[in-house]
């Protein structure tokens, strides 16, 4: 399962980070908020996200729920973090923890940034109301991406069944067993699609796996996945970093990179591949957890009324 990397850095690495897996490249796009039919609309694209996460309520543990308000646009982001239902208005402020760093390394390539957005290390220009470029760039560092984004109609979506193999799957996966509510009309949610300029790897600080060498990673992912196509490299500033990726079962990439004596289980990107998802919900079960104004007014109108205590 692969983590979109715009989206571990804008909408931060924690549940929300996660990306479906294998997919087609059918999306099935609806109107946006402009004549050209997409979400960013004067150079400007807005969306929330929430974030369930473990809180204690009179001395309990249960579920409290964050909500990310983004506004991107060609000077940078403007977020609003805030708590929906926790034990105190901000108790998911308080619940995150500090910043990390992300790794980005490939041949003759290295760039530590930091996870939260920040427009000294990243930038963003639109190309037209469902496409924008993303550059990041720490010291000599430089990824360039292109992002497609795939607009999915929620209206009449409710929380999916268990044994689900279409349809859209939102945040209402964590609503109890029973709910039965359903996006009303003009709601939407948002896909990041990305195309790399170059290969590279990414990793993040703190995901480490400890200390061993590339063929005990291999051996260890042998027990657990099918490892078709190895390749072995080494990338960094000066190609110093040991590197390897495999071809699983299901046709994903799997890798890991030796930084500092400790090794990373890494996602790899290739140049002008457009990383895999799926998109299209009558063939196969889409995650989508971006919203726009009118999905994002229901779902915490929602988690309010199911987990406010």
């Amino acid at each position: 399962m692969k983590i979109n990397k715009l989206y571990a850095s804008i909408a931060l690495t924690s549940a929300l980070a996660l990306t479906g897996c294998g997919g087609d490249d059918d999306g099935e796009y609806v109107s946006g908020g402009d004549n050209n039919g997409g979400p960013i609309v004067k150079n400007e694209l807005n969306y929330t996200a929430f974030d369930p996460f473990s809180d204690v309520i009179n001395g309990q543990y249960k579920t409290g729920w964050g909500k990310l308000a983004f506004k991107l646009n060609n000077n940078g982001l403007i977020r609003s973090i805030s708590t929906v239902v926790g034990s105190s208005p901000t108790a998911y402020q308080d619940s995150r923890s500090g910043d990390r760093l992300e790794y980005y390394v490939g041949n003759n390539l290295f760039a530590a940034v930091t996870e939260e957005f920040n427009s000294k290390f990243y930038r963003i220009s639109f190309v037209d109301s469902d496409t924008f470029k993303l550059n990041i760039q720490s010291g000599s560092g430089i990824i360039n991406s292109t992002y497609d984004i795939i607009t999915l109609d929620l209206t009449g979506v409710g929380k999916q069944p268990k044994n689900a193999q279409t349809g859209i799957d939102t945040d209402l996966e964590y609503f109890p067993e029973g709910f039965n509510a359903t996006y009303p009309s003009g709601s939407q949610c948002y896909i990041f699609l990305e195309t790399p300029d170059q290969d590279y790897y990414t990793f993040s600080d703190g995901e480490d796996e400890g200390s061993m060498s590339i063929d005990q990673w291999l051996a260890n992912e042998k027990k657990r996945n099918t490892v078709n196509n190895v390749v072995k490299e080494n990338v960094g500033s000066k190609n110093e970093l040991q590197a390897v990726r495999y071809t699983d079962g299901d046709g994903d990439i799997n890798a890991a990179v030796i930084y500092k004596g400790l090794i990373y289980d890494a996602y790899y990107y290739q140049k002008g591949v457009q990383e895999k998802e799926d998109t299209n919900p009558s063939i196969a079960e889409v995650y989508c957890n971006q919203y726009n104004n009118v999905a994002t007014k229901f779902l915490e109108t929602q988690i309010k009324a199911v987990y406010q205590n």
